[in-house]
Formats: C-alpha cells, sequence, structure tokens
C-alpha cells in the first residue's frame, strides 16, 4: 500500500478543555492518525503528572500515534535549568515514542541581544540539543515564531544555524503555515522540514505582522494565508510526514464538540493535496 504524502494530526490546543480520553476520541472521528501533546495545558496530561508510559499506552489504545511534544520553550537561551528541562523532556519524549519535540525561541521584546549575541545563543543551544537528539532518538524541531519580540522569526535564520553545527537531521525545522505569512518568509527548505503545523486566518483588518494567536482557527475558504497552497507546495517538495491542526482561538476552545468544524477543515486541505 502506498504511504499517504501527509498524514494529519491534532495539536492538543484543538480542544485543550477536554479530558485526554475525549480528546483521542475527537483526533479519531475528525480522521487525524496522531496527537501532539503539550506540557503547557494545566490539569491535563503531561502536566498533570501522566508518565510517558502510562500516555503511550492510552493514545495506542485510541489507534493513534504520537506526532510530537510541544514544547520546549526558551530553547535559544541554554542556562542549566534549561539544560536540564531539556535532558527530562527528551527522555520523557524517547520513552513516550515520540518522534520529536517542537522547540521554541525567546519571546521577548527587552531582550537586549544584538543580532551577533542571537547568532552564537541560537548555535550554542543547537549544539547542545543536536547531542541530547543523537542521544535519544528524538528529533529537536526548530519552530521559527513571527511575533514581535520573536529571537528567532524566520526560516532562514533556523536552516543556516542547523547547518553551522551539522545538525540536520537530529534538528529539523517545524514549518508553521501562520508563522511563514507572519513573517512575510520566502523561501522553503523542504529537506529540513519536521513537522508542519498549519491554522486558518479568516480576518482582514490586519497586516501580516500584527495578527496574534488567538486569531488561528480552523482552515476554511476564508484562510487569508493560502494554507492550502503552502501546504501544497510543502508535499511537492518532498515533505512527507504529520500535518498538524494547530488553532487558538478561544472559541474553538470553547466548542463541546469540535469533530464536524476539524472533519471539513481536514476535507478542505485534501483538496490541495
Amino acid at each position: 500500500m502506498t504511504q499517504p504524502a501527509i498524514q494529519f494530526a491534532i495539536n492538543r490546543m484543538v480542544a485543550p478543555r477536554l479530558p485526554l480520553d475525549d480528546f483521542l476520541k475527537l483526533a479519531r472521528q475528525a480522521g487525524a492518525t496522531a496527537v501532539e501533546v503539550r506540557n503547557d495545558v494545566e490539569g491535563r496530561e503531561f502536566a498533570d503528572g501522566m508518565t510517558a508510559r502510562d500516555l503511550k499506552s492510552r493514545i495506542a489504545d485510541a489507534g493513534l500515534s504520537v506526532a510530537s511534544i510541544n514544547a520546549l520553550q526558551r530553547f535559544n537561551d541554554w542556562t542549566p535549568e534549561r539544560a536540564q528541562e531539556a535532558e527530562a523532556l527528551f527522555r520523557y519524549a524517547a520513552e513516550l515514542g515520540a518522534p520529536g519535540i517542537v522547540m521554541c525561541p525567546v519571546i521577548d521584546l527587552h531582550h537586549g541581544w544584538s543580532k551577533t549575541e542571537l547568532a552564537a545563543k541560537l548555535r550554542q543551544s543547537l549544539e547542545a540539543i543536536k547531542a541530547l537528539a543523537s542521544d535519544t532518538g528524538v528529533i529537536g524541531y526548530v519552530e521559527p515564531l513571527g511575533m514581535a519580540g520573536s529571537t528567532l522569526q524566520n526560516q532562514h535564520i533556523a536552516a543556516e544555524a542547523i547547518g553551522d553545527v551539522n545538525g540536520a537531521g537530529p534538528l529539523q525545522i517545524c514549518y508553521d503555515t501562520f508563522q511563514y505569512y507572519r513573517c512575510r518568509d520566502q523561501k522553503l527548505f523542504p529537506e529540513l522540514i519536521g513537522l508542519v503545523h498549519v491554522s486558518g486566518i479568516s480576518r482582514t483588518d490586519l497586516a501580516p505582522e500584527a495578527l496574534t494567536e488567538p486569531d488561528r482557527g480552523f482552515v476554511d475558504g476564508s484562510d487569508i494565508t493560502d494554507t492550502g497552497g503552502q501546504l501544497k507546495r510543502i508535499v511537492a517538495s518532498g515533505y512527507r510526514g504529520y500535518v498538524s491542526m494547530e488553532p487558538f482561538d478561544p472559541k474553538i476552545h470553547q466548542l463541546e464538540d469540535a469533530s464536524e468544524p476539524l472533519s471539513k477543515s481536514f476535507a478542505y486541505l485534501r483538496g490541495f493535496l
């Protein structure tokens, strides 16, 4: 049987209010084959102390896989505390069977670092994470983020740094269609993409850089970021992996049952493939 070009997953932010079993049921109903676990959803799995073994069993019993753990925050500010946090997270991911961990940069309007300092800090962090990734078999997914104050906004900066530390393989890029649009990125690095996040933006009253996370909903015909076209280009460039829905719209988080709009969104995206 031919492996599909992509497999859909859902990020925990699709339904952070749902208990784990209901979240997994939602994933199956919507046609996803995997889920992204988050470590920042209070009172839910992982954050509530659930062991990797137990979580792995619950996900497998639902007939699903793990797409990633999201996330190692402030990964490009490598401190003894960050190193300890990263090692624990990579060990957990390895036991869980997660292929990789999403890694988010420092977001701070007043970080005070020069471009030279940021470049050095990024490479220092990637060197350390490459060693952890190689040791555990868990990939580090570098995710450029486009909001104001982000210390890593563009994919070409991530790609250059990964190359400088000879990190391709253990280190890959998490391509987010919203961030790509918000940063006005222009270039793809298909050989480095290891995970894709998708979401839709329907509001037209803001410039790309003024959009924020709560503006991110499901992808449909009102999307202004050309998520479907982006996905088509990524797949045409050779990407074969998970495409994970990651909305932050509070209205979506409050839905009692998101299965219908989520299924419609996946169907809409399939139309581009």
